[in-house]
């Protein structure tokens, strides 16, 4: 019963420590400038906290106050203080509740050999925590160290302890050792304790079978620490859907503001997407989230697709070969019971696969001829590529369109040498914002707190990810941006997207009003060279349709350094054919592609 008193005592006294330190522990996080430590608490603890310390008992072990962390170490060292290792009371005790005699057994050293290897194992196998890994060293080494140990001072090795006392300290001591069981890690570091907002409780896909469809995103940290920032929402795909979001939470300039948002105080977002019922649509689309908080930014989607409807499984073709002859595949799902045909009409474009589909999903892949990209003229809110209309027929039923974008199809931006200059058509005249960033979906910011430049003079600025500037007003001077040649840039109205692109390394070369291996329009061609480089020009076509004597292009054979082209590009427009055009760079050499196909062959 000595033995017991002083351990007992200090895990009695070390509960009632922490349940004082959860009731002086604030419900809200303090201020932190590193990774915070958590613990964790023994059963009996837990039991007491939850019953006399709501709400919010295991938030508040996050940032325990120093009292309940005293008293979590002294449970811990009275718990510790009970095992069964040599030279500890928890071993005293095991010698009286045996007996001397029954200590020395064969048959009980082996058991207890085999239960203190099974411990060791145990321990090493399941936990990095290094106060259990130097415990299960000690009682290793003392259970099996040759070193005498000297024997527990038994007074009378003849007279055993009494039947009730002998349940009471078993009992006891066995109580303690499973209730105050501390876990495999008491402690640890929180590693994502500044993480943003969670969407792990987010949706990533949904299903539509009505005009009117509804979810509600929860608002928790990721980490501890108070979370402030904005949401932005917007749909990709369904191309003339029709879709609309609505939420009570999107201010005049579409963004939603959440303040303060913590695990004790969440918050949620509710989303209503509706469609005019006139224009019904079973295109599937996906809902995009930008969650925009301080010094960093991420993004969530969710697929919406209609639920007994034939659709596509995503909403974006898929570039698969992103050559001269591109490839774009997505997998169709036919609803039970549907039969479809499917036709296109672009002559730049051709299926690869079967055209006749029962139900099931199914490969659709289409193979574009050169010139395909360029023949497209439609871009849609995130400036992607428009894909080639798909007509879905169905016997004795009007026809549908699957009308789809293309990934990856922003306009390239080539720079040279980590800069590149503003030119005069980059955005309009009564101000614009440039945003940048390295990774992820374009989007505009989201603060209208943005740096101002001043354009009365020549400037230039340095864009980092996720970085912006304003131009408030077109001035005289030019404008130089510098950023590595990756990712993408948006020209922006508060937070419209009013062009997008997608930055490679090349020679920085310009056209009048786009950029290199974007479709051109007819008429007047101008092609800037802002490098100190001299470009040969030539002319390349391609197509069934290019010896017709509708079309008409002329250019110069080169082009100086930093100087510019003009060219002309003649066309008789007419419904046999369709045309497209372009300039490339390679090397020191500039083609003007001029690609045109008759109609009459299309399939």
């Amino acid at each position: 019963m000595i033995e017991l008193t002083a351990p007992a005592m200090m895990f009695v006294c070390g509960t009632v420590l922490t349940i004082i330190g959860l009731g002086l522990t604030p419900v809200q996080p303090p201020a932190y400038d590193a990774s915070p430590v958590t613990v964790e608490l023994n059963l009996i603890s837990e039991i007491l906290g939850s019953i006399l310390v709501e709400p919010h008992t295991l938030l508040r072990l996050q940032w325990l106050h120093p009292t309940g962390l005293a008293g979590i170490a002294l449970s811990i060292v009275g718990w510790a203080l009970l095992l069964p290792i040599p030279g500890f009371p928890g071993d005293r005790i095991l010698h009286s509740l045996l007996g001397p005699a029954d200590m020395q057994d064969d048959r009980n050293q082996t058991s207890i050999f085999i239960s203190t290897l099974g411990f060791v194992l145990l321990i090493f196998i399941s936990t990095e925590y290094w106060p259990w890994l130097l415990l299960a060293a000690i009682a290793a080494w003392r259970r099996f160290s040759p070193e005498h140990l000297p024997e527990p001072f038994v007074v009378d090795e003849y007279a055993s302890l009494d039947e009730i006392p002998m349940r009471q300290i078993a009992t006891l001591t066995i109580a303690i050792l499973l209730l105050g069981y501390p876990g495999l890690e008491p402690s640890s570091q929180i590693e994502e304790w500044d993480a943003g907002i969670s969407t792990e409780e987010w949706p990533i896909s949904m299903t539509f079978d009505e005009e009117i469809t509804q979810l509600k995103l929860p608002l928790e940290p990721s980490g501890i620490m108070p979370v402030s920032g904005w949401l932005q929402i917007r749909l990709e795909g369904a191309t003339d859907a029709g879709w609309q979001i609505n939420s009570e939470c999107l201010d005049e300039r579409g963004v939603c503001r959440f303040d303060d948002i913590t695990q004790a105080s969440p918050g949620s977002v509710e989303i209503e997407l509706s469609r005019d019922s006139t224009e019904p649509s079973n295109l599937t689309f996906r809902l995009v989230v930008l969650i925009d908080v301080e010094n960093q930014v991420s993004e969530h989607s969710v697929l919406f697709r209609s639920a007994d409807s034939t659709s596509s499984i995503d909403p974006l073709w898929v570039m698969v070969e992103d050559t001269s002859t591109p490839r774009i595949c997505v997998e169709l799902s036919v609803s039970e019971g549907d039969y479809v045909n499917l036709s296109i009409n672009n002559p730049f474009w051709s299926f690869e696969n079967e055209t006749s589909l029962a139900e099931g999903t199914h490969d659709l892949c289409l193979r574009g001829q050169v010139g395909a990209i360029q023949s497209l003229p439609q871009r849609d809110e995130q400036h992607l590529v428009i894909g080639p209309p798909i007509i879905i027929h169905r016997e004795g039923q009007p026809d549908e369109i699957l009308l789809m974008s293309i990934e990856d199809t922003l306009p390239r931006m080539h720079v040279s040498g980590g800069e590149w200059v503003i030119p005069e058509w980059f955005g309009p005249e009564e101000g614009y914002t440039i945003a940048r960033g390295e990774s992820g979906s374009v989007f505009c910011p989201s603060s209208n707190a943005i740096a101002d430049v001043d354009t009365s003079d020549n400037w230039s600025r340095d864009l980092a990810d996720r970085s912006a500037i304003a131009i408030s007003q077109a001035g005289p001077g030019n404008g130089t941006l510098r950023f590595s040649a990756l990712g993408w840039l948006a020209v922006c109205d508060d937070t419209t997207l009013l062009s997008a692109y997608q930055v490679i390394e090349g020679p920085d070369l310009v056209t009048g009003s786009g950029l290199p291996n974007s479709r051109l329009s007819e008429g007047e061609l101008r092609i800037v060279n802002r490098e100190n480089t001299t470009f040969s020009l030539s002319v390349d076509w391609a197509g069934d349709a290019v010896n017709w004597d509708n079309w008409d292009v002329s250019v110069p054979s080169q082009i100086a350094p930093n100087s510019q082209a003009l060219g002309t590009i003649s066309v008789e427009e007419t419904t046999s054919a369709i045309w497209a055009s372009w300039i490339s760079i390679e090397d020191d050499e500039i083609t003007l592609h001029f690609s045109a196909r008759s109609t009459e062959v299309s399939e």
